[in-house]
């Protein structure tokens, strides 16, 4: 280490940015602490914008999962990161706790009923806790009150079910929040399926809907634009989306295919391409870096049918966690008088932190 660190240091920055923007994003996460010179070339625009720049024909690790931990699906092979694993590998959830959030690489996770929240990058190991309300931190928590556009009921109870999104831009200076209808959300069919899916893919919101007709089995897909209007990108009807199969998600960069789960025996899932309209094995299609999680799959279908069965109205599904590590390494967030939890077990941290507070 004591060489190459010699190295390093006397190579002339032009050539040393050049050679550090090709090491994937863990190796460049740990050279920060080499020295200060080093840190300042990696957190630099002009290396990021270089970074990018040579790795952008390589594909990014993303994983779908139930907020509960565990992994259903996943894309392992990322160059950019070096991850040779599922990303479900690197999420540990401490007993109690549950997903909440996911965005450009970061997840949030909360304990049932307690409050207590962490957000962090699971590849690199890298946590913060949120510090509860109300805060004894000055300035670190502020209040906000929206302003619904139009009148919402059930919102507690079955927020699953009314048919709409929810949005609010927590950066612009409006206290009012979106409140934008699904399409054809009047027009659910009532035979017993979850055939409706709500995801995110190229960085848009999108909804997909399957329709069981006579003349066979309908799937359209949707995408919310900017406007907050839907657009329709797709209208299938044919031979090779029929049969029992639902909507479960999108790939996170190419809106072309949507992942479907077959209902009826042999259970297992499918990727169909909507351009090509044709059905493809996940498994083969990334050739052994792909994860499948079959029973946990299947239970967790089990468990959205038993909904579904007590609830005629719960026709959308949005319970899958997506995590989709970005292109680039952005810095975990870290609020004032907050310390950075550099640990490889965020469980037994957890616990631990929880045995001195209960003594």
């Amino acid at each position: 280490m004591d060489s190459a660190t010699s190295t390093i240091h006397h190579l002339p920055e032009s050539i040393l940015t050049e050679i550090l923007a090709r090491l994937p994003l863990r190796s460049i996460s740990r050279l920060k602490t080499v020295s200060k010179t080093v840190k300042a070339t990696l957190e630099s625009v002009y290396f990021r914008r270089l970074f990018v720049s040579l790795h952008k024909n390589s594909s990014s690790s993303w994983s779908l999962g139930s907020r509960e931990g565990d992994e259903l699906i996943g894309f392992h092979g990322c160059k950019t990161w070096d991850v040779p694993k599922s990303l479900g590998s690197f999420i540990s959830l401490p007993l109690g706790f549950e997903f909440k959030a996911s965005s450009n690489g970061l997840v949030l996770i909360e304990r049932y009923g307690c409050g207590y929240s962490y957000v962090g990058n699971p590849v690199l190991q890298q946590w913060v806790k949120i510090p509860q309300l109300p805060c004894g931190y000055c300035g670190i928590w502020t209040s906000k009150i929206l302003q619904c556009p139009h009148l919402i009921t059930k919102l507690v109870a079955r927020a699953k079910n009314l048919n709409v999104v929810l949005a609010h831009d927590f950066f612009s200076d409006s206290d009012q929040f979106m409140v934008v209808h699904l399409p054809e959300h009047s027009n659910h069919n009532n035979n017993g399926v979850v055939n409706g899916a709500l995801t995110t893919s190229g960085g848009f919101v999108m909804y997909m809907k399957s329709l069981v007709q006579k003349r066979g089995t309908v799937l359209k897909v949707w995408r919310l634009n900017h406007d907050q209007s839907w657009q329709l990108l797709c209208e299938i009807n044919g031979l090779s989306i029929s049969g029992s199969f639902v909507p479960i998600a999108m790939h996170p960069f190419d809106s072309d295919i949507v992942y479907r789960w077959h209902q009826e025996s042999p259970r297992h899932l499918v990727s169909c391409n909507l351009r090509t309209e044709t059905l493809i094995d996940p498994a083969r299609e990334y050739h052994g870096d792909f994860y499948m999680n079959q029973s946990g799959f299947e239970e967790y279908m089990d468990e959205i049918g038993r909904l579904r069965a007590s609830d005629r109205d719960y026709t959308i599904l949005i319970g899958l966690f997506q995590s989709v590590l970005p292109r680039w390494m952005e810095s975990v967030p870290r609020p004032p008088q907050v310390d950075m939890i550099d640990t490889t077990s965020l469980p037994s941290y957890v616990a631990c932190c929880l045995i001195e507070q209960d003594e």
